[in-house]
């Protein structure tokens, strides 16, 4: 009994039966350059817990990362629960998990001076191309431990680790800006910050010849990186915790065909090495792979324990948390499956329309609704099926229900994108607003 999450769980039981205790510590380092210096080696450690409890039928909650005084961590938890909502779940007992690979060795003994070295030598080589470029670079590693534990006689405990590159690169034209930005992430290690800048360098070059395009609908190209806009719609509207406040746009429409038959999306914490996986969520629930959307129709919310006991329902595998917050449903990756068209063929199949490849913001897009209203930061004109320069002071505006009834095809090669997984989009049509 001398670890500390143990002796919270043994004060705790002193006041109430049903206790649950969650330790988490980790250490993150990260490099930063911005415009074309280094800016900071930074590190950060954090240890924490968190004590949740059902006491009279009622969630309380505490957390702390001061470690000196348990009995005041468990006082708040147990007083918190007088305010708390009523319980519907019970802690679980241990149950069989999927093996998921989310550590790597490698990650941990990565040397932080090499983050440094690569950012140089990535800001060299676009310079190299046009010494007016301003670069910013991120890079990053992280690695952690999460133990749970409660009073079904639950106790397990997990490493986790997390490597994250990216550039952007700034043009400033007298008064025109253009800022072009690639990376990726994993839970193991990528170094390969070269291949993002050459992409980037790529669409600088692309993005030479600017031109005017007037308002109107088009057909619209979108990839797989300015696709999460489009998506962020299916993914809220999937959320339990939207559907049990009748919030969502999606609640009572199981079984419905809400989207084209080509859709096909899902939720999937368990594919090795994603940004988003785990072999059990925050409340010892083991993941899965959960359909969203197959053949365009809507197969399944994702829920944690409370929400799925309001809703009658099983939870998912969903509970996302720190040891500072309770549970409540997340997304963990979103795996979209790929169609059968190549992106260089949606492109040449295009007469007179744009390609969309990076946007800015959704402040003014209604997400809940399917409304969106975003500018084309980076997006391209396409004549008779060639890219013939950057369409400039543009946005794209509509509604994803309608979009996603309104496709020619979808691209047959999905990437990652952060924890997102998805294939270039082809649209028949799209209103854009130009000059």
């Amino acid at each position: 009994m001398n670890k500390i999450e143990e002796k919270v769980l043994a004060l705790a039981l002193k006041h109430t039966p049903s206790v649950e205790v969650l330790y988490d510590e980790g250490e993150t380092r990260s490099v930063s350059f911005e415009n074309n210096k280094l800016k900071y080696v930074n590190t950060k450690s954090i240890r924490g817990i968190g004590l949740r409890v059902i006491k009279d039928g009622r969630i309380g909650f505490s957390s702390t990362t001061d470690f000196r005084k348990p009995e005041k961590l468990v006082a708040n938890a147990i007083e918190s629960a007088k305010f708390g909502q009523t319980a519907a779940f019970e802690f679980p007992p241990k149950k069989n998990f999927p093996k998921v690979a989310i550590f790597d060795q490698g990650v941990v003994d990565y040397p932080i001076h090499k983050c440094v070295d690569i950012g140089k030598e990535a800001i060299e080589k676009a310079l190299s191309v046009n010494s007016s470029y301003e670069c910013s670079i991120g890079m990053g590693k992280g690695h952690g431990m999460r133990r749970l534990i409660n009073s079904k006689g639950l106790d397990i405990s997990i490493d986790s680790t997390s490597f994250g590159i990216g550039i952007e690169i700034l043009e400033v034209k007298g008064q025109s800006l253009l800022c072009i930005g690639e990376g990726e992430s994993s839970k193991g290690l990528v170094t390969n910050l070269n291949k993002h800048v050459d992409k980037a360098l790529k669409d600088l070059k692309l993005a030479q010849k600017e031109l005017k395009l007037k308002t109107g609908h088009y057909p619209v190209v979108v990839t797989a990186k300015a696709m999460g806009n489009l998506l962020a719609t299916f993914e809220t509207g999937c959320n339990g915790k939207l559907v049990q406040k009748g919030a969502s746009p999606l609640t009572n429409r199981l079984g419905e065909k809400i989207i084209d038959e080509r859709v096909s999306m899902y939720d999937d914490a368990t594919i090795d090495m994603a940004d988003s996986s785990y072999p059990w969520d925050g409340e010892g629930i083991p993941s899965q792979r959960t359909p969203l959307f197959e053949r365009g129709i809507l197969k399944s919310y994702i829920f944690d324990m409370q929400t799925a006991g309001i809703m009658k329902s099983m939870s998912t595998g969903n509970g996302g948390r720190s040891f500072s917050s309770q549970p409540s449903p997340g997304n963990s990756n979103i795996v979209v499956e790929p169609g059968n068209m190549p992106f260089e063929a949606m492109i040449k199949d295009v007469k007179y329309g744009v390609l969309v490849d990076q946007v800015l913001g959704g402040g003014q897009s209604n997400i809940l609704a399917g409304e969106f209203s975003v500018n084309v930061d980076l997006g391209y004109l396409i004549e008779n099926g060639e890219v013939v320069g950057r369409v400039k002071d543009c946005m794209i505006a509509g509604n994803v229900f309608e979009e996603f009834n309104n496709i020619v095809a979808i691209g047959n090669k999905a990437e990652w994108q952060g924890s997102t997984k998805v294939p270039p989009f082809y649209f028949k049509s799209m209103n854009i607003a130009g000059n």
